[in-house]
């Protein structure tokens, strides 16, 4: 049996996660929104969690504290996000949505979805459901 790279799941997971961030940035271009598919998952998770602080979103955004302190920097200047000294220690700082952002969220979320539904059609729950678990336990391998 020859080894073809495209046929790998590595190969094919780096490129769908290159297309999937790639297809979000057009979307997001297209709707006249100055945020990048990095900023929009931190977006997310803030949105999720009502609050977080900034140590709790560098692994799941990008692994790297820097860069989302950077991102949320932006975030806030485009009034999306803003940071509170958190009350249980006064060395952190808690970040949380604006209403700015909560609206964002709000409008676009569920357009979002509707659109990468396309990146689905041929896969039914059942196929999703799998993809997702299976993708799960790699990450959990991965992340051990």
């Amino acid at each position: 049996m020859q080894y073809t790279i495209e046929e790998t799941a590595g190969y094919l997971v780096y490129r769908v996660g290159r297309l999937l961030r790639y297809r979000a940035g057009q979307y997001f271009k297209q709707e006249g929104l100055d945020i990048s598919p990095e900023q929009w998952m931190l977006l997310l998770l803030v949105h999720e969690r009502g609050e977080a602080m900034l140590s709790d979103l560098v692994e799941p955004v990008v692994g790297d504290h820097p860069n989302v302190t950077r991102m949320v920097t932006g975030l806030e200047k485009l009034g999306y996000l803003e940071r509170q000294r958190n009350p249980e220690d006064k060395r952190s700082r808690l970040v949380s949505l604006t209403p700015k952002a909560q609206v964002l969220v709000h409008d676009v979320l569920p357009n979002l979805i509707e659109a990468k539904a396309a990146y689905f059609e041929g896969l039914d729950q059942t196929d999703v459901s799998r993809m997702i678990s299976s993708l799960q336990v790699v990450l959990a391998n991965l992340e051990a």
